[in-house]
């Protein structure tokens, strides 16, 4: 059965599209292997929720890279579906180094990882995009110290303060044992309780406790697990509610410059893909009452929108040190 996703889900596989061929095109002179590594691949059956247009999968992009291609690809999905996706990459693209790890990825991949550590010397992508919590900071640190001579895996990892913050009652509720075990478990520390008291006591509203939250992240990223830069992309609904960040993180000065390059790409397509699906969603609406257009507004918008030069909206901030508790 297809599964339906937003445009954000579009967008957000475009730029690891557009990341995953520079990625192998940088590399393709200095490196017979490259490693691709998805935690949480997924099915291949997959449909725009408003368009009903296909969409590829990471799985099925990564695979369909080719200038050069990844040579080794190791793909992590729960039991009951790691079977079908293994029939269904194997497939479409028979005699590819394709590996299916069933079960939890942050369990399989100490295994992964030991199994490729003679190719430790690759150059190494991570794709980490849960539907919740289940990426676990062990398993980033164990990315982060797979390449050998100081070099990194590089991670495009989702991050989504929203999801745990609706875990943490600010309205005189004790928090649930569970819960706690579970955000540790995401940061690998306790510090970002410290973010929560000041949550509690008001010091931090809302918007700026998510914040603190994803800095914290990318802090710990860089200060504890090594990475020189990481970039943090929003995704938004079409209500314009933040849902989550992709957090890029990479040690490699090539890597550094070109998700800068694409997420200021992104930063200037993410509002009229969002305008379009709102109107494609209006424009069902109307036409289901009854109404119907000659052209949609994101006909004509697009039609009249005329771009020159080069605009700058996403400008890389490095994380700043947590004032509290570090």
């Amino acid at each position: 059965m297809s599964r339906t996703w937003g445009y954000w889900t579009r967008g957000k596989l475009e730029v690891l599209r557009d990341y995953l061929n520079a990625f192998t095109t940088a590399t393709k002179n200095n490196s017979r292997e490259r490693i691709y590594l998805d935690l949480f691949a997924g099915g291949t059956d997959n449909l725009d929720r408003v368009t009903k247009k296909g969409i590829q999968s990471s799985a099925q992009i990564a695979l369909s890279i080719d200038d050069p291609p990844f040579t080794r690809l190791r793909f992590f999905e729960v039991a009951d579906k790691a079977q079908e996706l293994e029939s269904a990459l194997a497939t479409e693209h028979p005699g590819r180094d394709i590996k299916i790890y069933p079960g939890d990825c942050n369990h399989q991949i100490q295994h992964a990882l030991e199994e490729l550590k003679h190719l430790s010397w690759a150059p190494t992508f991570a794709f980490i995009d849960p539907n919740c919590m289940e990426a676990k900071w062990s398993t980033l640190k164990q990315l982060s110290e797979f390449r050998t001579k100081g070099r990194k895996t590089e991670l495009f990892l989702l991050f989504s303060p929203q999801m745990f913050s609706r875990l943490l009652p600010t309205t005189g509720q004790p928090l649930r044992p569970e819960d706690i075990e579970s955000i540790n478990g995401v940061f690998g520390t306790q510090t970002w309780r410290n973010i929560y008291k000041m949550r509690l006591d008001e010091s931090l509203d809302g918007g700026q406790a998510r914040e603190e939250y994803l800095n914290l992240m990318r802090w710990r990223l860089e200060n504890e697990l090594g990475y020189r830069w990481t970039h943090p992309l929003e995704l938004k609904n079409t209500r314009g509610s933040s849902i989550y960040f992709m957090i890029f993180a990479t040690s490699h000065k090539a890597g550094n410059g070109i998700m800068s390059h694409l997420y200021n790409t992104a930063a200037d397509k993410f509002p009229d893909m969002r305008k379009e699906a709102v109107n494609r969603i209006r424009q069902a609406e109307e036409e289901s009452s009854g109404v119907m257009r000659l052209f949609s507004d994101a006909t004509v918008s697009g039609a009249r929108q005329e771009r020159s030069g080069t605009r700058y909206l996403y400008v890389h901030q490095p994380p700043h040190k947590p004032s509290f508790g570090y």
